[in-house]
């Protein structure tokens, strides 16, 4: 690995502040939920208002969708499971 020296050069930083104000999507893609499929916790956490443990505790006692074994290691949730699970805990109502 070699490391940058004095003679490198350096990006130059540019100031956008130009009158475009609307936000880009380029640059952040929007994360969903596959609906098919099977997904492991890192996959569906970021859907889920609690902590991985949380995950396995409430899989275990029936709070949540049971998971499925695919090897002595590995534990995967039906996205379609997930997907009705937080349909089913989620407010449709709006309090004004």
């Amino acid at each position: 690995m070699t490391h940058p020296t004095k003679n490198t050069p350096v990006i130059p930083f540019t100031d956008n502040t130009s009158n475009d104000t609307e936000p880009t999507t380029a640059n952040s893609p929007v994360m969903q939920l596959p609906t098919t499929g099977m997904g492991r916790a890192k996959d569906i956490l970021p859907f889920l208002p609690f902590s991985k443990t949380t995950l396995f505790e409430w899989s275990k006692d029936g709070r949540f969708v049971a998971p499925v074994k695919l090897s002595p290691t590995m534990t995967a949730w039906s996205y379609a499971a997930v997907h009705e699970w937080i349909n089913k805990h989620t407010s449709t109502t709006s309090e004004v």
